[in-house]
């Protein structure tokens, strides 16, 4: 895949009208084109050539690493860089360089602005960004595994809260969480873990205390990574009996999710799809209560593009964002009632041809412990 990769970005460099070479320093792009994580390093891909920089601390794996694909290169002391690009770019003439306009340190560019001064240094549009947005099958079975982590990390927390009701506490679970996902295979927790329970729940995005459950729900968002790439899921649970409002708003949210679900496939816009989701929410009455995207996709970052646009914004969009097969895109509709409660329920899906894999296979009925 990652020879596959580079001659792609060869065929648009060759396909500039000046020569040009594409330098990418960020740590995810990194990643997506070499397969290997290193907290040092750079990519320099010309038409005709390939070079990965790094220093000591990675020359030998690097090498060992990505001989095949790359040359690779022990970094040059800061004296010699200048002279040394203007060697290795000069013998393809290269004019002009690409660089990632979405990742560069403001010190970073008034660097380059330095050490390349005799090129032209330009924004490279997104471009690996884009490539980014359609997953390979390998990146698909990645997340696969990460998603099959998070699923049972669910069934897991479950059983832990179950047992400890009366004494567990917010942070408790999301501990709990982080240490199961990593003792079962992941590299590592996709991002913090959100855990928060009773009126805390209408915080979408809450931070875990060190404060015992409160009767009602419990908003519970985690995911997992493998192999650099993650899963994401929420699932909303009550501690105690729900009331009748508490239903209703679970039963709104649901309604929601598997209605933007069903509609899925390749070639739809996405905003229909948010538009679908959003009305039932505003139809019901909470309009005002669901304030997010309806998702996002995901894969090295756990933001990545495209995501849902929301329809009650459309004097905002200013480009149609169609989903194409194999995006991989959260689908996380919510209801949030301040000094009251919260509800989300999220999954993960796999855009195909004529419809969805939903990756997520974690119960969505409510559950009361």
């Amino acid at each position: 895949m990652i020879t596959e990769r580079i001659q792609k970005i060869q065929e648009i460099l060759r396909s500039k009208k000046e020569p040009t070479a594409f330098i990418i320093t960020s740590e995810q792009n990194r990643r997506y084109m070499t397969g290997i994580t290193t907290s040092s390093g750079y990519v320099i891909i010309t038409p005709e050539n390939k070079y990965f920089f790094t220093d000591s601390r990675y020359i030998e794996y690097a090498t060992k690493s990505l001989g095949k694909d790359y040359t690779v290169i022990l970094s040059p002391k800061n004296y010699e860089a200048k002279t040394y690009y203007s060697e290795i770019l000069g013998k393809e003439s290269v004019k002009d360089i690409l660089y990632e306009e979405n990742y560069i340190y403001l010190k970073t560019k008034k660097n380059f602005d330095e050490l390349f001064e005799d090129f032209n240094l330009l924004e490279s549009e997104n471009l690996l960004e884009n490539m980014r947005k359609v997953k390979d099958c390998a990146e698909i079975e990645d997340i696969k595994r990460a998603q099959n982590i998070t699923d049972k990390a669910f069934t897991h927390i479950l059983k832990v809260i179950s047992s400890g009701i009366n004494t567990i506490t917010e942070k408790d679970i999301a501990v709990e969480i982080e240490f199961f996902i990593k003792k079962n295979g992941a590299d590592n927790i996709a991002f913090d873990v959100i855990s928060v329970s009773g009126k805390k729940s209408s915080y979408p995005h809450g931070v875990p205390e060190n404060i015992k459950l409160s009767k009602g729900f419990l908003l519970m968002d985690f995911g997992a990574t493998f192999n650099g790439y993650c899963s994401d899921m929420t699932r909303t649970v009550c501690i105690g009996k729900p009331d009748e409002k508490m239903r209703e708003v679970y039963n709104i949210v649901r309604n929601a999710q598997e209605t933007a679900i069903d509609m899925l496939k390749s070639g739809i816009e996405a905003v229909e799809v948010d538009r679908a989701a959003r009305d039932i929410i505003k139809n019901a009455g909470y309009g005002n209560n669901f304030g997010h995207s309806l998702g996002h996709s995901l894969g090295l970052e756990i933001h990545e593009k495209p995501s849902f646009p929301m329809s009650g914004n459309n004097e905002n969009i200013t480009a149609k964002i169609i989903l194409t097969e194999n995006t991989v895109i959260t689908v996380e509709p919510g209801i949030y009632i301040e000094d009251e409660f919260g509800v989300r329920t999220e999954d993960l899906i796999v855009i195909k041809k004529d419809g969805v894999e939903n990756l997520t296979l974690s119960n969505k009925d409510l559950i009361e412990i």
